[in-house]
């Protein structure tokens, strides 16, 4: 008989609203790798695209074999209070009894979970965040007697306002002091988030996605006479200016035309991204491109000089998965801004040459050597002479913590 595994995660790569989040990524990456090593999977997830219609939840059975619920949250209105202490009070007691307000949710997978006809799992892995999949996950595990595992993609305050933190450190510590492996994505927030809850955490990173391919037509000629004069570099997903800086790219990008190089930003994204870019760096810096189609992105990728990631301030210790994601693709990858530690631990985890970050001048002549065809200064995934988890090796790792 097959070893049967459950997941609880509220998004799930291609059924969820927004498009390539890091959160839907990596259950389905564990989801996919556990099917390939010869497990039943099945896979409960939040329906963020109405899928069940007028029920309660849908099944599908999809092609790679994993079994995957979308279940119904019957609330999604969020804080419907309008006096403010009463927000605050009701805040305060979902934070400190139920995680979040994704309890909601779910309780109503509580209340279906007899219909969905989900046989005794070998184990079970809950993932976060939000915080409620791990309260699920720790639920059924006592429910079936098995142990269960946390996948933990955020400091564990995430959304969390500081005056809150002692309530959401202990039921965070409730709900994890029962599995049997907590699991973090890097060794920054595995250490912080340890010590916060007095309980020790594990480091799994984010899997390297298998090689993307080139697209049939890579329309390289009309990219050429669109983009042709210009040092392309590819930027796709979201920007938070609390934590990230376009400050350096900024200067970089002023400095590099003073030596010829116009260097023009290929940006993929949402309205509010764009406004982003624009306001830091000037409209004539970037080309919008809107959200692309897999295809699309794949051709403005791979008909760039580079794509790129910006790195996360003092204030959010780790590195951006976006990383992880382009390493899928045979293009170097400029990290533009301030390493915070994180991104050293990476490059001697996986024993890559240094590469410029930080200061203004180092990544000018990053980009300049790029213009000029040498790209060592930049990250390349085949400089990596380490151990790079790939998405596939997800089960195995997962299996040597229990």
């Amino acid at each position: 008989m097959k070893k049967r595994l459950l997941i609880f995660s509220w998004e799930y790569n291609g059924y969820h609203s927004v498009q390539g989040t890091a959160l839907s990524k990596r259950p389905r990456q564990i989801a996919e790798s556990y099917r390939a090593a010869g497990w039943d999977v099945t896979v409960v997830h939040k329906d963020h695209r109405n899928e069940s219609g007028d029920a309660r939840f849908h099944i599908s059975l999809e092609d790679n074999g994993i079994r995957r619920i979308a279940v119904k949250s019957t609330d999604d209105t969020g804080i419907t209070r309008t006096n403010p202490l009463s927000r605050k009070l009701e805040t305060l007691y979902y934070i400190a009894f139920r995680g979040d307000r994704t309890y909601r949710w779910a309780a109503d997978v509580i209340r279906c979970f007899p219909e969905l006809g989900i046989a005794k799992p070998g184990h079970i892995i809950g993932c976060f965040s939000p915080r409620v999949p791990l309260y699920l996950a720790k639920h059924f595990a006592h429910q079936f007697d098995v142990q269960w595992l946390a996948d933990i993609q955020d400091p564990i305050y995430e959304g969390v306002a500081k005056k809150m933190w002692p309530y959401c450190r202990r039921w965070m510590k409730s709900v994890l002091s029962s599995a049997k492996a907590i699991v973090h994505i890097s060794p920054e927030w595995a250490e912080i988030d340890s010590g916060r809850l007095q309980l020790p955490v594990n480091t799994i990173r984010h899997a390297v996605p298998a090689m993307v391919p080139p697209p049939a037509d890579l329309k390289e000629a009309e990219f050429r006479a669109n983009h042709g004069n210009h040092f392309n570099v590819f930027y796709g997903g979201s920007i938070s200016p609390d934590i990230q800086s376009l400050d350096v790219l900024r200067a970089v990008i002023e400095m590099a035309a003073e030596h010829g190089i116009s260097i023009k930003i290929l940006l993929a994204g949402n309205d509010q991204a764009l406004k982003l870019f624009k306001d830091g760096l000037g409209r004539q810096a970037i080309h919008y491109l809107g959200w692309l189609s897999p295809d699309d992105m794949n051709r403005y990728i791979y008909n760039s000089n580079c794509t790129m990631v910006i790195p996360w301030s003092a204030e959010r210790v780790g590195i951006p998965s976006k990383l992880y994601e382009l390493c899928s693709y045979p293009k170097p990858i400029w990290i533009v801004g301030h390493d915070m530690g994180a991104l050293s631990s990476l490059l001697n985890e996986w024993k890559h040459p240094a590469i410029a970050t930080g200061d203004i001048e180092t990544q000018l002549k990053a980009v300049l050597a790029a213009a000029n065809g040498d790209t060592s200064k930049m990250f390349n995934l085949s400089a990596c002479t380490g151990q790079v988890l790939k998405a596939d090796q997800l089960c195995a790792a997962f299996l040597r913590l229990l």
